[in-house]
Order: C-alpha cells, then structure tokens, then sequence
C-alpha cells in the first residue's frame, strides 16, 4: 500500500514539473504580450550597491523567461573576494511562498518568505568561487529557481 502511494505521488510529481516546464516555456515565447504586471511589495527596492532579487510566478528575476535550468545560470551575481554584499530579495507571487538560499553564505535554515515580504540580507563574500542560490521549499516554479549564481572573484 506505501509503495502505491509514493509512487503515485512520484507520478504527479513529474507531471506537475512537466506542466510548469511546457507552461513556462510557453509563456516565454510570447512575454511582452501575456505576461501581467509585477506588483512589488513596499520596501522593495534595490539596496544602494546592492542586489535586488524578485520572486515572481515567473522566477528569480524571471529565471522561466531568461531560460534559466542546468546550462545557464539566472540570476548571477558577482562580486569581488571581500566585498560586503548587500541583497534585497521580495517576493511579488501573490500566491505562495519561496525559498531563498545562497550555498555557503546564506543556507543555514530553511528561509520561507512569503507572498508580500521584503527580506534584507548582508554578508562579507570572504570564499572565491561560484556558489548557487536556490529555491529551498517546493513551489510551483522550484525547477526554475535552482540555478542562480553568486560568483565572487578572487
């Protein structure tokens, strides 16, 4: 009986993922014509010689529309070896919540923000080398929100 329903949740998994991959595709073809306007929560905005990162139906920073998957990182940041880097990330999904990790610098709990919330983040980039910012919980667009990059130059 366990095994029925984990494979039955295994299949509606993957079509799940394959909806929003088809759908998003789809949605690229055609984005200055269908896509509605983002509504930024307040307090978003990006911090002076910052970063600015919007969670959207549509991404990080519209990573389903720049094509964002295993072979092209979005978004990316890059900064120097020792540069105290300074990140707004807002989420503009009116819907869910999304996660919001940077391997090595910002992934010690899981981070939750939800729809409408403004978080401010500050780090000194003290390691070289490339390291990922991810989508930490399941969402409707986690595939998308896998490959983003912060690249820090030593």
């Amino acid at each position: 009986m366990a095994t029925t329903v984990l494979g039955a949740l295994t299949v509606a998994g993957i079509v799940a993922c394959t909806v929003v991959l088809v759908g998003g595709f789809r949605s690229s073809e055609t984005a200055e014509a269908s896509l509605p306007s983002i509504v930024l929560p307040a307090g978003c905005t990006e911090p002076a010689g910052g970063f600015l990162i919007v969670m959207s139906q549509y991404g990080y920073n519209d990573s389903i529309l720049e094509g964002a998957g295993p072979s092209k990182a979005w978004p990316v940041i890059t900064v120097t070896q020792g540069t105290v880097v300074n990140v707004t990330v807002c989420n503009a999904d009116n819907t869910q919540a999304h996660g919001f990790q940077i391997a090595t610098y910002y992934d010690s709990k899981v981070v939750a923000v939800a729809p409408g919330q403004v978080l401010q983040l500050s780090f000194v980039a003290n390691e070289a080398g490339t390291f990922r910012i991810f989508c930490d919980i399941w969402c409707g667009i986690h595939a998308f929100m896998q490959y983003g990059e912060l690249r820090v130059l030593g």
